[in-house]
Parts: structure tokens; C-alpha cells; sequence
């Protein structure tokens, strides 16, 4: 029976997602001595043609943050940012779904995590490129583990947990109380939410490793109010998961162990 090769996966559809919505996580893994690896979807440049940064310029930015987090594996599948209409050619919400479910059913069958991390149905922020990040993940979860689909992308790999990072109703009206957040934006109540990781401790590690996507800070991006010590702690010094059970937690022992 084949061995995990990696404790966790991050499937990410942009540069920086990784450091904004799960770098707290991916920091505290690395520092626990555990293997992690990262797929992002698209290199960060806009289909259209309009990214503020030179070409190249946000996959390296990436290579480093990861490097601040630890990541073991980096994977960067060979789409564009959609942008907020979701269009233009190479852009990731132009391809056909299946080829991207393809894609990453090669790589959880090459990398075999235990867990796979990405984001809620609503993308965490409405973006559609997040969207259909997660809706391919979960697919390609499923896939990975059937021998039958994609014999040619390596031995089915069965991943045991599925985390959804969101975000809870009660922070999302605290940063729309104080104009940081607009009020329709995507949320999950508190309720709903399986795991709150307390992830201060590698808050600064989070940070700088957010801070290696210097561009998006040039550009004017919203990431920009963390620069704020206060609003870096409620707004990154917590990340939030949904739970969903992989195919491999129902996986019963090798016969000759019943």
C-alpha cells in the first residue's frame, strides 16, 4: 500500500492566496517537523493583459513566500488569472473544467497528501477563479482515488480529510462595521466553522511571507490595510476551515488484516 508522501496540499488559484488564507497553517505544519506542498492554478497574470507586474515577476514572488512557509513541493499549473468577469484566453475559468480536474488529479496522485486544503463554495472571497478552484479540487479529490479515471497519471491515491478555509459571519461584519469588507461579501456562520487555528505564533512568519508579493502591494491591493499591526492580528492571526471527509478516511484495512 502506497505511504503519504506529504501531510498537507494548499490548492490555491493565485500567488499570495497561499501566505493570505493558509499560511498560518502551512507555517505551523513546517515548523511541526510535517511535510507540505502547494498547487497554485494560474501564475497571477491577468488573461486580459492588464497585470500591473512585469511578466514572471508574481511567480517569483511566489517561489519566495513559499520558501518563508517551508513548502516542500511547489506545482504551478499553466493558466491566467481569470479576473473578477472570468475571461480571455488561457485564463483559468476558460479552460475546460475537466482538463483542470485532470491536472490536479496528476498531482495529488504524484504529491499524496493526507489532507487537501482549498477553499469554500464561495471561493472564501467570491473571486471566480477561487470558485472554480474549489469545485475542481473536490473533483479531483474524488477522481484521484478511482484506478479507473486517469490510469495514466499514476497509482490512485485516496486523500484521508478536506479542509474548506472560509470566513465566519461574525469577522466578515466586524470588517464590514469598520469599511474594510464589503457587506455582501461571502461568509460562513460561526457555527458551521470545524476548526479555527489559532495561527498568531506564526503570525509574523504569515505576514513576511505575504509581504514577498510585493506587487500586489504596489498595485494598491486590499492587503495592503494588514500593514496595520492591530488589523493584522483579528484579520491573519486566525484561519478558519470547513471539514469535509476524503475518500481515504473510509477506507477500510488490507484484507489480510480484517
Amino acid at each position: 500500500m502506497l505511504e503519504p508522501r506529504h501531510d498537507l496540499l494548499a490548492v490555491h488559484a493565485h500567488p499570495d492566496d497561499e501566505s493570505l488564507w493558509t499560511g498560518g497553517l502551512l507555517a505551523r505544519e513546517a515548523a511541526a517537523g510535517r511535510v507540505t506542498a502547494v498547487v497554485t492554478c494560474t501564475d497571477g497574470e491577468l488573461a486580459d493583459g492588464g497585470s500591473a507586474a512585469a511578466p514572471g515577476t508574481r511567480t517569483k514572488e511566489w517561489t519566495r513566500a513559499l520558501r518563508l512557509l517551508g513548502v516542500a513541493s511547489k506545482v504551478m499549473l499553466p493558466y491566467r488569472d481569470s479576473g473578477r468577469d472570468g475571461t480571455g484566453p488561457g485564463s483559468l475559468c476558460a479552460a475546460p473544467f475537466d482538463e483542470v480536474v485532470a491536472h490536479l488529479v496528476e498531482q495529488i496522485r504524484a504529491l499524496r497528501p493526507s489532507v487537501v486544503v482549498t477553499y469554500d463554495p464561495a471561493g472564501a472571497s467570491g473571486h471566480i477563479d477561487h470558485i472554480r478552484v474549489h469545485r475542481a479540487t473536490l473533483a479531483a479529490v474524488e477522481a484521484a482515488a478511482v484506478p479507473f479515471l486517469q490510469p495514466g497519471s499514476g497509482p490512485a491515491w485516496a486523500v484521508s480529510t478536506v479542509l474548506l478555509v472560509t470566513v465566519p459571519e461574525s469577522l466578515a461584519r466586524l470588517a464590514a462595521d469598520a469599511g474594510l469588507h464589503p457587506k455582501d461579501a461571502p461568509s460562513t456562520p460561526d457555527d458551521r466553522i470545524a476548526a479555527t487555528v489559532d495561527v498568531r505564533p506564526w503570525l509574523d512568519t504569515k505576514w513576511a511571507a505575504l509581504r514577498c508579493h510585493a506587487s500586489e502591494f504596489e498595485r494598491g491591493a486590499s492587503v495592503a490595510v494588514f500593514a496595520d499591526p492591530g488589523l493584522r492580528e483579528i484579520g491573519l492571526g486566525a484561519e478558519y476551515y470547513l471539514h469535509r471527509t476524503g475518500p481515504g478516511a473510509s477506507l477500510g484495512p488490507e484484507p489480510d488484516e480484517a
